[in-house]
């Protein structure tokens, strides 16, 4: 493989969107630890390498088994694919090989993670599930993405998934607590691949995925997006007013999620059904999908300072 080849190899696999799996895994870790959990940094890095070779190898097979529709699509910064394999078709084998490799060391890693920390063999549970649902999102027989399913997985992936495997590494299993927690995130999750399914919707048609946004239409999807985020700012008000996980204060996470929900509104009130239009408003519900969490992963790593520091 020459310089420009590993280049394209590289760009093939979009690792700054590796950011979209870590933030939450980051902060679920950290909800746990405000509710009184506690683990050390290398329990956090083994843990979370478990799941990021699961995440890279999702990009690497999406973009192999996604080679013949994305031929129809143009890349923007939040959809398309990479473009890599339209370009480098030659890389496809590579890039199969990638996407395998990377799933036997997910699985490796969370072996190890369980075997050196002496966790629960049930967190391989994570690893597998995310390297199952990542292949068969769009892998013959399944190929989820083109059969109706693409929006589920990815409100299980980074609703349930990534924070879930960041709570489980620092509380040592789940509970009430996080799967209340993963409501709200779950609705953050259809409001990211909705907007992401946005610009793609003629090439989807093209290319035979089965997206939402594609059987329904785009004034449709700005609809449930603004749905999804009223939804989960109304969760994070509840979870605030209630005091539902003390001591961890939600008052800063409903305000933090206005955000994404002015956001959303936006683009709803601006709705608009052409390619060009709609890729403004959903460039910015995932900016504001990105601004959330980053914003909380903070909230949360103040909370657990003051809470290391004492009053």
């Amino acid at each position: 493989m020459d310089t420009r080849a590993l280049r394209a190899f590289i760009r093939l696999g979009r690792f700054p969107f590796l950011l979209s799996g870590f933030v939450p895994f980051t902060a679920g870790a950290l909800f746990a630890f405000l509710l009184g959990a506690r683990f050390t940094p290398g329990e956090f890095l083994l843990g979370y390498a478990a799941m990021a070779a699961a995440h890279l190898s999702v990009h690497y097979s999406n973009d192999y088994f996604d080679a013949d529709a994305d031929r129809f699509v143009e890349t923007t910064a939040i959809s398309g694919g990479s473009g890599v394999l339209a370009a480098h078709p030659e890389l496809k084998p590579a890039a199969l090989g990638a996407a395998v490799a990377l799933m036997a060391a997910s699985l490796l890693i969370g072996w190890a993670f369980v075997t050196i920390y002496d966790y629960p063999p049930v967190f391989l549970v994570f690893g597998l599930a995310g390297n199952l649902l990542g292949w068969f999102y769009t892998a013959p027989p399944f190929a989820l993405a083109y059969h109706n399913l693409g929006e589920v997985a990815n409100m299980i992936t980074f609703g349930l998934l990534m924070p879930g495997a960041g709570y489980f590494v620092a509380m040592g299993g789940l509970d009430a607590a996080f799967f209340t927690f993963a409501v709200p995130l779950s609705l953050y999750g259809l409001v990211f691949i909705v907007s992401v399914e946005m610009p793609d919707r003629e090439g989807d048609i093209a290319g035979g995925k089965r997206t939402l946004v594609v059987r329904r239409g785009r004034i449709f999807g700005f609809a449930l997006i603004a749905v999804a985020a009223a939804l989960a700012t109304a969760a994070f008000t509840l979870f605030a007013l209630m005091g539902a996980f003390a001591p961890v204060d939600f008052r800063p996470v409903a305000v933090i999620s206005c955000i994404p929900l002015g956001i959303a509104l936006w683009g709803f009130s601006n709705r608009c059904a052409e390619r060009a239009g709609a890729l403004r408003y959903a460039t910015a519900n995932i900016f504001g999908y990105f601004l959330f969490w980053g914003l909380v992963v903070v909230c949360f790593a103040r909370e657990a300072v003051g809470s290391l520091l004492g009053p």
